[in-house]
């Protein structure tokens, strides 16, 4: 099954333009229309008919929080991809409060690894959602593929910037940082005799 892991962004949905993402690296996978959810574009050209998706929005709550009202956004988007398509959706949310707490971590963590199931493929969108989410998703991760199975296929990031006169979007980037996971996971699991032994395992983590 694939499994597609998304935080979803606070601010109203009006803030949440919809834009086309040029890829830095795997071009095989850059779509050519806009998109709000960077990942959704990803999920174009990935997603294969009748294949099990499961998708996992990851909402931060607050007073002031739009979570909701932007994962519908999401969700209508994705299902007029696929409607060409005809992979088989179906959705799944966690809820976190906007709070860089113990029980925040544990809750994300321990809820996204029990919704995982074994031998999943994994996609994931980081654009969005507070920053200790990352780390914690990583976590998670982590767990599913030393336990699970699971495999991590790809974990994106969508960079823009804003212009400084109109505070449009611009010079738009969808990045893959499926490496900084890999990379999080060989610090976790490294052993060597000495610091230089270690060291020159980092370098060559980083020719590949």
């Amino acid at each position: 099954m694939k499994i597609v892991i998304v935080t979803v962004p606070m601010k109203p949905p009006n803030e949440v333009e919809a834009i086309q993402y040029p890829i830095d690296g795997n071009k095989d996978v850059e779509y050519e229309k806009p998109v709000r959810c960077p990942i959704n574009g990803v999920l174009a050209k990935t997603l294969k008919k009748g294949e099990q998706v499961k998708v996992i929005y990851i909402l931060t709550t607050g007073e002031n929080s739009e979570c909701e009202r932007n994962k519908s956004a999401y969700t209508r988007e994705l299902e007029d991809i696929n409607r060409e398509i005809g992979a088989i959706l179906n959705y799944d949310t966690i809820e976190i409060d906007f709070e860089p707490a113990n029980k925040t971590y544990n809750k994300l963590i321990t809820d996204l690894a029990g919704k995982i199931p074994d031998n999943a493929e994994i996609y994931a969108d980081t654009t969005f959602g507070f920053k200790p989410e990352t780390l914690s998703l990583f976590c998670a991760l982590r767990f599913v593929e030393e336990f699970r199975e699971a495999v991590v296929r790809y974990i994106v990031y969508g960079k823009v910037e804003f212009n400084k006169e109109t505070r449009k979007p611009e010079k738009p980037m969808l990045y893959d940082i499926t490496s900084l996971y890999y990379l999080f996971k060989l610090m976790g699991s490294m052993g060597a005799s000495s610091a230089e032994n270690a060291m020159d395992t980092l370098k060559d983590f980083f020719a590949m």
